[in-house]
């Protein structure tokens, strides 16, 4: 196998090294401009502003979320159907506070033993398992030329080193539909839809926070 052509070494040797660069002195340059300070200054102040903002209207976010999740849910479990984005409002005389609340059908990941206990809850259709192959890196300097030469089962392979070839990666998700199936599963459970909301997670968002004058 001396002559074989190694795909895993010709890779390497083509492929492109990352490097860091040296961190450089910044030029500075001086503007004469009298205003120029100040709109720095602004900026500064504005910037600061808006983090501020947006760390109170992520928790605004975050309390409004948990209400348009418990009222969807209430729909939810009347109806034995997703109601799909609502909207939820808010009357003070002539004015409507409103936003969309959208839960998704996309949910948080999960680990091995979060998803054996789902499974275990109500079954195993609520889990998405999947199943990614990779080379182990060791065994492919060690074996490279053999591999990318076909030869899987070659005698030139060493018997215990054949299992760690390949490397396994297994992935657990909540399966693609659950939200449209919350209410068979809660009714299984013996839970309400809420219930079965905190128990998934899916991914969710509001849209069109507005106030309509009257």
């Amino acid at each position: 196998m001396a002559g074989a052509k190694n795909l895993f070494k010709k890779a390497k040797d083509t492929g492109v090294t990352k490097t860091s660069k040296a961190k450089e002195e910044k030029v500075r340059v001086r503007i004469r401009e009298a205003s120029f300070y100040d709109k720095i200054s602004r900026l500064e102040t504005l910037q600061e502003n808006l983090k501020r903002d947006k760390a109170e209207a992520d928790m605004i976010a975050d309390e409004v979320k948990e209400t348009g999740k418990a009222e969807w849910s209430k729909i939810y479990d009347k109806t034995g159907r997703n109601p799909g984005s609502i909207m939820l409002e808010s009357k003070m005389g002539l004015n409507t506070a409103q936003f969309m609340f959208l839960p998704s059908d996309k949910y948080i990941t999960v680990n091995e033993d979060r998803a054996k206990d789902l499974s275990e809850r109500f079954g195993e259709s609520i889990i998405d398992e999947k199943t990614t192959f990779s080379f182990d890196n060791e065994m492919v300097d060690k074996y490279g030329e053999i591999i990318s030469a076909l030869i899987e089962s070659s005698d030139d392979i060493d018997e215990e080193d054949k299992e760690k070839i390949i490397k396994a990666v297994v992935s657990f998700s909540i399966a693609k539909g659950t939200i449209d199936k919350l209410k068979s599963y809660s009714e299984e459970a013996e839970l309400n839809v809420l219930d079965l909301y905190e128990e998934v997670k899916p991914v969710t968002a509001i849209k069109n926070v507005e106030v309509i004058k009257g």
